[in-house]
């Protein structure tokens, strides 16, 4: 039986549902319930539950959002931050829980996202990329490349999906342009002098 908030989170992160459902429910934690119903896929029982707390709370706001994207219709954008703190985690624990169909709905609304926030594609290269997706996670690199060549952090991404590739020579290219955008970039002069 769980006690705490913080192991009924643990159980909802590791999708172990029946263990922290009751807990959630018991404490009013809304926004966790909401949670173990749109990954249980249970879609219209998270939205009513979001709904409850979405004017003020940024993650249930966040998450109403989303779920236009899975439905494929989108009227209402998330703001800036929702996608900068939310994004990431969000697509990271759908692809947890199987959710595939999901998560394509969400980053074929890509465009939309960057209009948002401009680190949009590097959000989702990042999550595809280390949820063994990097052929996919290719495609939003460069995307994000062409649209934000100087942010560093997805030139790393980049050498990381080299890397995996096993085309070191590219990997080493990728960190070097990383380097001409910002020349004491600490993780990319780390990487570099490991694979060098």
């Amino acid at each position: 039986m769980i006690m705490s908030y913080e192991s009924a989170k643990n159980a909802l992160i590791n999708l172990n549902f029946q263990d922290c459902e009751k807990y959630f429910k018991n404490h009013n934690c809304v926004l966790e319930q909401g949670y173990c119903e749109l990954l249980k896929g249970h879609l219209s029982s998270a939205k009513r539950l979001f709904s409850q707390i979405s004017n003020h709370n940024p993650r249930a706001h966040w998450a109403l959002r989303m779920i236009q994207f899975i439905d494929g219709y989108v009227t209402f954008l998330p703001t800036y931050f929702e996608v900068r703190n939310f994004l990431e985690v969000d697509v990271n624990l759908l692809l947890k829980a199987g959710k595939l169909d999901w998560v394509e709905g969400i980053i074929n609304g890509d465009d939309l996202l960057f209009a948002v926030n401009g680190e949009s594609y590097k959000f989702i290269a990042r999550v595809l990329m280390y949820n063994n997706f990097q052929d996919i996670a290719k495609i939003y690199l460069d995307k994000g490349i062409e649209k934000s060549y100087s942010d560093p952090e997805l030139h790393i991404i980049l050498a990381d999906y080299y890397l995996f590739k096993k085309d070191k020579e590219s990997a080493i290219k990728s960190l070097n342009n990383c380097l001409s955008v910002l020349p004491e970039y600490f993780p990319a002069k780390n990487k570099l002098a490991e694979i060098s």
